[in-house]
């Protein structure tokens, strides 16, 4: 197949003679394309051998030569997408294929999508499985195009990748096409559409979704379902009605049900009464766990203060036990309601307590410590959020990943004393 139209703009020459014609234009752009061949084919050939390896079995040594070739530039991309078509339908040609779609990904697929849809027309059936990979990466409107067109025509694998394509382009406009598609029997099936969903958040298809949910027979896609409510809806009454009966125990294990209710705290209407019914239940059930202390933050999320107060109760009574009192596990409750609610002095007296009675191993006297570092930031103490780094043990990076997770942590570590702090600590580091 001839791609050189495709590529005209890049071919043409720098000056053009005065009143040529558009044939004429494309004479010209091909001449010179003829005239670079031999150059780009030359800078290819060292690294042929090496694109014609398996991925799986050579990954290491494959990536460098990638970024290698990658590094050359755009010049190659003409002998490149000549390579997603092999002449043979050997191993050694779909393995050329794959790696030279893997340098094209990291040269600006949206500047050759023109090729690209040229190869997806093609009768070449490992040209057209490169192209739509290529086609999640092309960041323009056309290659949303292409995809979503697919989504009509293609099936198996071809329409999985075209799934996957549309979840890396995170477009939200096929979702009604897609979403179809949670009626098949097919598990894996289920699965890609909900990864595109939860990446392109549609909220125009969450009536399709609440009732392919009601219908889904497969535990292990449930949390996938909460993902994209999580992601796509904000104070939803079907959405959250439909959500509250994956509390039951039978349904979701337990980080699973957890992170449920916390996404209840956006899903529902602020007030809702079947949410608010139904997290009571769950801290009147006198369970004492990081589910109860979500649920008394989500009710409160919702309008409902009550859940805060009553789990603070309960907490009270149980450490007022003589065979409680040192429970490290209560303590940590407490602290992470406390912190939840803004009462950050109170949540580092709770998490120094589990420091003082810790028995749940190191997990646990980590997590005290972050909670600790994370609480005297928000009140602005900063030589007790270095004190308390420093206590932890832990490492520069292991300090700064904190961050990641908390952006008041992440701006807090810019300012030049917890920077100096954190240089300290990673030059006195013992080497690895």
């Amino acid at each position: 197949m001839a791609l050189l139209p495709t590529l005209l703009p890049a071919a043409l020459p720098a000056t053009l003679p005065a009143q040529v014609t558009l044939a004429g234009l494309v004479q010209l752009a091909r001449d010179r394309a003829e005239r670079s061949r031999p150059k780009q084919l030359a800078m290819l050939q060292p690294f042929l051998a090496d694109l014609s390896l398996a991925y799986r079995e050579n990954q290491d040594f494959l990536d460098r030569r990638i970024a290698e070739v990658a590094a050359i530039g755009d010049a190659l991309v003409p002998v490149l997408l000549e390579r997603l078509q092999p002449a043979s339908a050997g191993d050694s040609g779909r393995n050329l294929a794959a790696n030279s779609r893997r340098v094209l990904e990291r040269l600006d697929p949206a500047s050759f999508v023109d090729a690209l849809a040229e190869l997806v027309a093609s009768g070449n059936e490992v040209a057209r499985i490169e192209a739509i990979n290529l086609l999640g990466h092309a960041a323009t409107p056309q290659a949303i195009d292409l995809l979503t067109d697919l989504i009509g025509r293609t099936s198996g694998e071809e329409y999985r990748l075209t799934l996957r394509a549309l979840r890396l382009q995170k477009a939200a406009g096929p979702a009604a096409k897609v979403v179809t598609a949670l009626g098949s029997s097919d598990r894996a099936l289920r699965d890609d559409v909900l990864a595109y969903l939860v990446a392109a958040h549609p909220p125009q298809v969450v009536e399709t979704v609440i009732q392919a949910l009601a219908n889904e027979r497969d535990a292990r896609l449930l949390p996938n379902y909460v993902e994209y409510f999580a992601a796509a809806v904000r104070e939803h009454d079907s959405a959250a009605r439909a959500l509250l009966p994956l509390l039951d125990p039978e349904r979701l294990d337990w980080q699973d049900r957890r992170r449920l209710v916390q996404v209840l705290a956006t899903v529902a209407p602020r007030d809702h009464e079947p949410t608010s019914r139904r997290l009571h239940d769950l801290i009147d059930s006198g369970e004492t766990s990081a589910l109860t202390v979500q649920a008394a933050v989500t009710l409160r999320s919702l309008g409902d203060r009550q859940g805060v107060t009553k789990l603070q109760r309960i907490l009270n009574e149980q450490l007022r036990k003589p065979q409680r009192k040192r429970e490290s596990a209560l303590y940590e409750q407490r602290a992470n309601l406390a912190f939840a609610i803004e009462e950050y002095g109170d949540a580092i007296a709770d998490f120094e307590k589990v420091l003082e009675f810790s028995d749940g191993g190191l997990a646990m006297t980590r997590r005290a410590y972050v909670g600790m570092i994370r609480a005297e930031i928000r009140r602005k103490k900063v030589a007790n959020a270095t004190k308390a780094m420093k206590a932890s043990g832990m490492t520069a990076p292991e300090i700064e990943a904190i961050g990641l997770e908390d952006p008041v942590v992440q701006e807090a570590l810019q300012q030049d004393k917890i920077r100096s702090f954190l240089q300290s600590l990673a030059k006195d580091a013992p080497p690895k």
